[in-house]
């Protein structure tokens, strides 16, 4: 109950703008932070190759880790909004659909067995509502992976580190593949303009960033079990900053001639590839929440009370 509290009150926080605008800002500020991220990691600490650096190891060391967690930490913020209400709109059209083709049944209007007609249509709406509550849960999984990977640096907590990697990437896929499904009877049913383009554009984002994601963890696999550090941190290195950065830095960060640099490059540009399709795919989303959804007609539904039957369920 807390929880749907806290979502009501960020839903009614973004509702005082306008919904379709949080796509537009998620996307904005992420590509601003990642921009002054990488730009103060690998031009004026020089911690990372300017060319395809890890995502991770742009926010090894202050203050390029200071904008990385800001920058995680407001793009999880932006998650939970985006998902919650985009549920909403969601929840609202499925039971526009099931009241309206109950109406009908109810009146005759379809020419089925109603008993059964309306057991299906049913089972029907509550398969929708179970996708639709999976992609909220997802969506906030996503969100508490980003607060994970911003607030555990790959230098000081690796395995923290890539396990909420794995939680943001795992389920923000999840999120996009089951949101793309249940959306597109979604926008036939509002009469969107170009439904079909804009689903075949979702399966290509779809697409792209799952090459994206192989070629980042299969690669980074490889590289790992080809790869040997040049150096090991002593103790007399770690209880100086300097040194330990130095030496951080040459334990975190592949180069060139070293074991496994190729793969180590190609699974980062599959990691680039899937945050740029994710952010491509989440700037969609401003699709369903620019819709107006219908409200359940009322007269339907007086006409099933007058008949006996029970219009919400």
């Amino acid at each position: 109950m807390k929880l749907l509290g806290v979502l009501e009150l960020i839903d009614a926080v973004g509702n005082s703008y306008h919904p379709s605008r949080l796509p537009i800002g998620f996307v904005a500020f992420c590509t601003t932070g990642l921009v002054v991220g990488y730009a103060l990691a690998a031009f004026l600490q020089n911690d990372v190759s300017p060319i395809f650096p890890r995502i991770s190891h742009t926010g090894n060391f202050p203050p390029a880790s200071m904008v990385f967690s800001f920058n995680l930490g407001i793009a999880a913020i932006f998650l939970v909004q985006i998902s919650f209400v985009v549920f909403k709109s969601m929840k609202r059209i499925i039971n526009y659909q099931h009241q309206e083709v109950k109406s009908q049944l109810i009146n005759g209007k379809s020419g089925l067995e109603s008993s059964e007609a309306l057991m299906e249509n049913q089972l029907k709406q509550n398969r929708k509502h179970s996708i639709n509550r999976l992609c909220l849960c997802c969506g906030i999984l996503a969100a508490v992976g980003a607060l994970g990977v911003g607030a555990f640096q790959v230098t000081y907590s690796k395995w923290l580190h890539y396990l909420f990697l794995v939680i943001m990437v795992v389920n923000g896929y999840t999120y996009s593949v089951l949101h793309t499904v249940n959306s597109r009877n979604f926008l036939k049913k509002m009469n969107y303009p170009k439904q079909d383009y804009l689903f075949k554009f979702r399966v290509s984002t779809l697409v792209t960033g799952g090459v994206g994601l192989i070629f980042m963890f299969t690669l980074t696999i490889i590289g790992a079990m080809k790869w040997d550090p040049l150096v090991s941190c002593t103790e007399d290195e770690k209880a100086q900053w300097q040194s330990f950065k130095n030496c951080s830095e040459r334990n975190h960060n592949w180069k060139q001639g070293d074991g496994g640099f190729t793969h180590f490059v190609f699974s980062n540009v599959g990691q680039w590839i899937w945050l740029g399709s994710f952010f491509v795919f989440v700037f969609t989303t401003r699709n369903e929440l620019k819709c107006k959804v219908p409200s359940i007609k009322i007269e339907k539904l007086d006409e099933m009370s007058q008949d006996g039957v029970d219009p919400i369920n």
